[in-house]
């Protein structure tokens, strides 16, 4: 659980150097936290700095690098810096997923895993807000590979996993030209992407594309827009999509956890092309997350859910 001491000596450490950053270099303030998880993990910056600015750098790194601070209390800090930084560029929040799936999400994996999954992936990793919260969740994972085309979105998700002292491969590319191992879990937040309706929608491209990188009977959990199942294409896009996988489940989260685009928890199970027999399928709508009631009931139905599916 996250420290709110350690968080706020943590985020005063990030910002700081952040500020410092952009007003030497000129750079953003995203650029910047870069530079100051640099500054901690490594001892040193990508650019360089005049003698008396690197010094300030120097003695705001004293301030908490004899600490010890709990992975989670980084992460929170962190992530805190970030939406800042999201802030000052005028860029949606939308690209950090709440931590509040991430929780859940990782609740979802202990559930439908036997066992603990040992290698995730993640193809549109973003900031790595999503996989680091779940894996604060489930240490025993043991690597993250994250895929993303943005330079500063691999950087700071890389510099983000590293703090958290996480085995990382980040790899800076277009997602569909990404080929890996087979990995035991994939969870993704897919993004709102509109374009013509006659082109292919992106999402459908990236599930297709990453379902080969699941091994058989393990699986994808995917965050996607309600209207996922209605873009154009949607009726090709589902044959080609029940030939590989098992629609396993569909978790419709509370329209109050985002601003302008509804999302919902897809869950897919890999299976071998030769079965044809569709396991039980998880249908759920959550309310908030902060109706605790609520939230306590529909708990409840999805642990008997998982437990007559056992049982069956």
């Amino acid at each position: 659980m996250a420290n709110q001491s350690q968080i706020e000596r943590l985020y005063d450490y990030f910002d700081a150097v952040s500020e410092v950053c952009i007003k030497a270099n000129n750079v953003s303030y995203l650029e910047g936290l870069i530079e100051a998880l640099n500054l901690l993990l490594d001892n040193q910056t990508n650019d360089a700095y005049e003698p008396d600015v690197y010094a300030h750098m120097l003695k705001q790194k004293t301030n908490v690098e004899a600490l010890i601070f709990d992975k989670e209390s980084v992460r929170k800090a962190i992530q805190l810096s970030a939406l800042k930084g999201f802030k000052q560029m005028q860029v949606t929040n939308a690209m950090m997923t709440p931590d509040s799936i991430g929780f859940f999400v990782a609740y979802l994996i202990k559930k439908l895993m036997p066992t603990t999954p040992r290698l995730v992936l993640d193809p549109l990793v973003g900031t790595g807000n999503l996989i680091a919260t779940v894996i604060n969740q489930i240490p025993e994972i043991n690597t993250v590979i994250g895929v993303d085309s943005e330079p500063l979105m691999a950087s700071l998700a890389r510099n983000i996993l590293d703090a958290l002292e996480i085995n990382n491969q980040i790899y800076l590319q277009d997602t569909l030209s990404y080929h890996g191992p087979q990995v035991d879990v994939i969870i993704t937040d897919l993004p709102v992407k509109r374009v013509d309706s006659k082109s292919p929608y992106f999402p459908y491209l990236v599930i297709m594309h990453h379902l080969k990188h699941l091994k058989v009977h393990h699986y994808l959990i995917a965050l996607i827009e309600n209207d996922f199942f209605e873009q154009h294409n949607n009726q090709i896009f589902k044959q080609q999509l029940l030939e590989e996988a098992f629609l396993f489940g569909l978790i419709k989260l509370d329209e109050s956890l985002f601003k302008t685009h509804p999302k919902s928890i897809l869950i897919l199970q890999k299976k071998n092309k030769s079965e044809t027999s569709q396991p039980p399928f998880l249908l759920v709508d959550l309310p908030a997350f902060t109706d605790k009631d609520s939230m306590q009931k529909a708990m409840g139905k999805i642990e008997l859910w998982f437990k007559q599916r056992k049982v069956d």
